[in-house]
């Protein structure tokens, strides 16, 4: 190969990494809301200058309508936009109604900045609320004896602002943000893995085990879930009313990550209690449990198979015989729960904890990776 194939090859890599890198990070989508925002800045006050009568006086309003409308995703930036027009209005009403009532003073511009701000506790005024005041106190410092035309204006140039960025928002690569939902799930399904196996690991070092840092990831584990909810609802947000969603395979990832948000809350809800359990038994808690040295083995084999079917999962390659041997390892921590059950009370046995939790990780896992089979 040629020196100039070769770094042809380097540009065209390098320009696919970009791309990549903007398609489908939270960084790459910032910089292209920027670059839309950017433009649709310009856009405005080009039209803006230009509106006849008293308007163009005004037209450094309409960027600020840019603003206030480009939002993340489109039906956002709709629903950011409109809000923050109906509190405009309601803002330029209440102060044309103080000035109707004479010039303002110390008195009429606190009384209406009040009113102001108790209209903006509204239902559903969503972003338009902290614009209600800001209005009314703009229509009447700056407005004054112009106020009508100061009214028309501003409003008009806000819409004008707003309807750029909402045409900007929808014609340019409006963000479907499928990429990031997916991120988010595959780094739930990393974090519950890395926790089962950390477990595992401890369960078969000298006792009492020193790896113990996986006993104090519940906020981790939590914070995990959460992400995942944002980034899937976010996905769902992004293709309201997209001309990018229009794809069915699109939508049904949209489904299918809402299906996975739902089966990792479940796991991750099992994980956090299999975890408390183990630690209380090992560290001690307020619950007196003891867990038994002939447990440990088969309890670690358990949750290192558990930990393998989400990797499986993590790679599509989830199938019958990776459940299995989870299966198995099941079966043999429950076939050792009933070898040293002893005079222990089920209830207060750790073991029995786990194998349950064990159990539920793994029927939420088959109904969501083998829903047409059932357990042999």
């Amino acid at each position: 190969m040629s020196a100039g194939a070769g770094a042809g090859t380097g540009v065209g890599a390098g320009a696919g990494t970009v791309l990549t890198w903007v398609k489908s990070s939270v960084a790459g989508q910032r910089a292209l809301l920027a670059a839309k925002t950017a433009l649709a800045v310009g856009i405005s006050w080009f039209l803006a200058i230009h509106l006849p009568g008293g308007a163009g006086k005004y037209a450094y309003y309409a960027p600020l309508g840019v603003l206030v409308s480009m939002y993340p995703t489109f039906m956002g930036s709709v629903r950011t936009g409109l809000q923050t027009l109906v509190g405009l209005i309601l803002g330029i009403l209440l102060g044309i109604g103080v000035l109707a009532l004479g010039s303002p003073n110390i008195i009429s511009i606190s009384a209406a900045v009040g009113l102001g701000v108790l209209l903006a506790g509204l239902p559903r005024l969503g972003a338009g609320r902290d614009y209600v005041p800001v209005a009314t106190l703009l229509v009447l410092i700056i407005g004054g004896r112009n106020a009508d035309d100061f009214s028309f204006g501003y409003s008009a140039q806000m819409g004008v602002g707003v309807l750029v960025g909402l045409v900007v928002n929808v014609t340019i690569f409006p963000p479907l943000n499928l990429d990031a939902a997916q991120l988010r799930i595959s780094r739930g399904r990393n974090v519950l893995i890395s926790q089962l196996e950390d477990a595992a690991k401890a369960l078969g070092e000298k006792w009492p085990p020193e790896h113990d840092e996986w006993a104090d990831r519940q906020q981790v584990l939590a914070a995990a879930v959460g992400d995942i909810r944002g980034a899937v609802h976010g996905a769902h947000e992004s293709h309201k009313a997209n001309p990018r969603a229009y794809r069915r395979s699109r939508q049904l990832l949209v489904a299918e990550g809402f299906v996975d948000l739902a089966v990792l809350e479940n796991i991750t809800f099992y994980v956090r209690d299999l975890t408390e359990v183990l630690a209380g038994a090992i560290w001690g808690s307020a619950v007196d449990v003891h867990l038994k040295p002939e447990l440990c083995e088969p309890i670690g084999n358990c949750l290192q198979a558990v930990a393998d079917v989400l990797t499986a999962w993590e790679g599509a390659s989830a199938d019958e015989d990776t459940f299995d041997c989870a299966s198995d390892s099941l079966k043999k921590l429950t076939s050792a729960l009933g070898e040293h059950s002893g005079s222990d009370a089920a209830a207060l046995n750790p073991g029995a904890a786990v194998a349950l939790d064990v159990q539920r990780i793994l029927v939420a896992l088959r109904r969501r990776l083998l829903p047409g089979e059932t357990p042999s």
